[in-house]
């Protein structure tokens, strides 16, 4: 009972102290730097351990703490998240090696390649197909393209990737439609955009960019 006891005192102290106490122990002189409350420290010796808020210098992810991300156009670290898959990472990153979230993972504008050959997914309303290397994205690795709502998306799809007339028309882009059963005088069949041809129905086609 009294083993239980001690072992329970030693789990419960190991949570009163912060994170970099806990894995480099306590501060010994000016080399280390200052832990602060986050469980980071800043300066010293342990710039590597650097993260919230950006910091330490970096050249690539692997230059960064885990949890954190190398923003080259700063070349400083910044924070990320930590994840176990993409899944748990905001949309327009993906979950590496470190259990971080870092940039990637598709995003919502993008052109695609000529080579990409796979059709473009079906999304919900509100949504746009994710884009990675010039094809569609398989963000969560289960094999199934995956879509973004554009709430989420960090910059605006282009016109072309909308699927919903409601959606077009909400970008201010140029919605297309196709005239189906269409007649004209006398109940001849007759091609939607002819003269005279009425048609019982409209579908929505694509998305293109208004023209100026």
């Amino acid at each position: 009972m009294k083993k239980l006891s001690f072992l329970g005192l030693l789990f419960l102290l190991a949570f009163t102290v912060t994170g970099c106490q806990l894995y480099f122990g306590e501060e010994k002189d000016a080399r280390d730097g200052v832990c602060l409350d986050d469980g980071y420290y800043v300066g010293g010796d342990w710039v590597s351990a650097q993260c919230p808020g950006g910091g330490n210098k970096c050249s690539s992810n692997k230059d960064c703490a885990a949890g954190c991300f190398c923003d080259l156009m700063k070349g400083t670290c910044d924070e990320g998240g930590f994840c176990s898959d993409s899944k748990d990472c905001p949309m327009g990153y993906k979950c590496d090696e470190r259990s971080s979230c870092v940039p990637g993972g598709g995003a919502c504008l993008g052109v695609i390649s000529p080579s990409c050959t796979n059709g473009a997914p079906r999304c919900p309303q509100g949504s746009v197909p994710l884009i990675e290397n010039g094809c569609y994205f398989d963000r969560d690795g289960d094999g199934q393209f995956d879509c973004s709502p554009v709430s989420q998306c960090q910059a605006p799809p282009t016109c072309d990737a909308y699927q919903y007339s409601a959606d077009c028309a909400a970008a201010m882009c140029r919605t297309i439609v196709r005239g189906e059963g269409c007649t004209a005088g006398g109940g001849q069949a007759c091609q939607d955009g002819q003269p005279g041809c009425i048609c019982q129905r409209y579908i929505f086609e694509r998305c293109e960019q208004n023209q100026l």
